[in-house]
């Protein structure tokens, strides 16, 4: 949802005490003007929306046009929300706070990067001291709350490391000197680099400016670089992410995958480019397989939403690589990603412990893309223990462009899946039960809380003073 600020240039101007404005107005207002935007979005996370209005008062002051406040997201607050900009016909959006750096298709964005405290020296020492071979080839990647302080970095270290490369950020931000500008760079989760030339990414090491936190953690699960360090508690530590539980557990779901007969694509993002593709794929690889699959659209999923449609086996979800459904244990079913399809279904594919979180990489072009093989040898499920047919599940892809004839009850059902399980279920929602019950006016229907409506004989009683 959008809400309209209105300009008082004269009671809500205000100015940072410390002469450093956290959230750039100005650099926001010099933006707006030259790209000559007319309507535009503000975004901000939960936690910076009592800044928001401020701001907004702020902005329109400097660019003397409307301000709009988007107040809720439709996926996540690191995902820009083109889709709820559009309700006011936006023609640009301004990101504040923390941002995963997809790129996105519909209109212009603006990232004012949050900035987070942090002593250079500190960091630069304790870099050297790590690595004191400096002929080593090395990748130097950092969260974008410390964006701000590459530049004095790479200063600093550029002339000691002859093989050290600095990534920059995919977007347009308050930050120029770390902005994309380059077009023909490696571009890999919001980050992009140039290697050598002769060079690979598994040539180098890789180090990363902040905790291992999400971020960070998708940065190493799909970049294969030899090893990875991060700065932590003003340290430097090396970080081993897939030797942990989560990559078995990721195996084990695709497994379940394999044994799925209905898969839902859950499309958890409207924004994210070439979103439409992955989804063409992903249903192409499993119609292939003889697997049916249902496209479903939700918004911000969760558990409760998920558990709506018992008939689907596991669902693929499309969305930013840094959201944390991945990582739960709560929902019904499995929860599995673009790559791991392919993991499961493309035997051009091979298995890596390497994860391509980011689902562009695998689509043609892509860093990671391969081109699709299926397999029509049986196997042997590792969960069940059961022997898989390719062929199991033909009869039920073969009728989906097919009507069934209609049952006793009047329903016609399109083939089998979902369908079918709906037929077998005690309830069936809302029915229109045609030629059972008869024809009669409308009535008023029941009010009041659940637990005692007014209409019921309860609380008839009650209202009579009858005990």
């Amino acid at each position: 949802m959008t809400s309209e600020m209105t300009v008082k240039t004269t009671k809500h101007e205000v100015n940072n005490a410390l002469g450093d404005d956290p959230y750039d107005v100005e650099k926001c207002g010099k933006w707006i003007d030259a790209c000559n935007l007319n309507k535009v979005c503000l975004q901000f996370p939960d936690n910076l929306l009592t800044d928001s209005v401020e701001v907004a008062l702020r902005l329109e002051s400097r660019v003397n046009k409307k301000v709009y406040i988007l107040g809720d997201t439709s996926y996540g607050s690191c995902c820009v929300d083109e889709i709820a900009a559009q309700h006011v016909h936006a023609d640009g959006i301004i990101h504040f706070g923390h941002a995963c750096l997809n790129p996105t298709v519909r209109v212009p964005v603006f990232h004012v990067l949050p900035k987070k405290d942090i002593d250079v020296t500190e960091v630069t020492s304790q870099f050297k001291s790590t690595f004191e071979d400096t002929s080593k080839r090395i990748l130097f990647f950092y969260d974008i709350a410390y964006a701000y302080k590459i530049e004095s970095i790479q200063k600093i270290l550029c002339p000691v490391y002859e093989n050290l490369i600095f990534s920059s950020l995919n977007c347009t931000s308050n930050v120029e000197f770390t902005d994309t500008k380059d077009s023909s760079s490696i571009v890999t989760l919001g980050r992009t680099f140039n290697l050598e030339e002769g060079y690979k990414v598994e040539d180098y090491e890789a180090f990363f400016l902040g905790s291992g936190g999400k971020t960070f953690v998708t940065l190493t699960t799909t970049i294969p670089a030899k090893k990875w360090y991060c700065f932590e508690n003003n340290s430097i530590v090396e970080f081993e992410a897939l030797n942990t539980p989560w990559l078995k557990r990721r195996r084990f779901l695709i497994e379940k995958l394999k044994d799925a007969k209905v898969i839902g694509i859950v499309a958890a993002t409207l924004g994210i480019k070439d979103y439409l593709k992955i989804i063409t794929t992903v249903k192409n690889i499993l119609k292939q397989k003889n697997k049916k699959s249902y496209i479903l659209s939700m918004g911000k999923i969760n558990p409760a939403k998920l558990a709506n449609f018992p008939e689907i086996d596991a669902f693929v979800v499309i969305t930013c690589p840094e959201n944390e459904v991945f990582d739960s244990r709560e929902f019904l079913k499995p929860i599995l990603t673009p790559y791991e399809v392919e993991l499961a279904f493309n035997d051009s594919r091979e298995f890596s412990i390497q994860y391509c979180m980011d689902f562009r990489q695998i689509l043609p072009g892509g860093t990671n893309y391969v081109e699709f093989k299926a397999s029509m040898d049986s196997d042997i499920s590792l969960i069940t223990g059961e022997i898989r047919s390719h062929n199991e599940n033909a009869l039920c892809t073969d009728k989906m462009n097919a009507l069934a004839i209609a049952d006793s009850t009047g329903v016609v059902a399109i083939g089998k899946a979902g369908a079918e399980f709906l037929q077998s279920r005690s309830w069936k929602g809302v029915e229109q039960r045609l030629g059972k019950d008869s024809v009669h006016a409308a009535e008023i229907g029941r009010c009041g809380l659940p637990s005692c409506y007014e209409n019921e004989c309860v609380s008839i009683e009650k209202n009579n003073g009858c005990t």
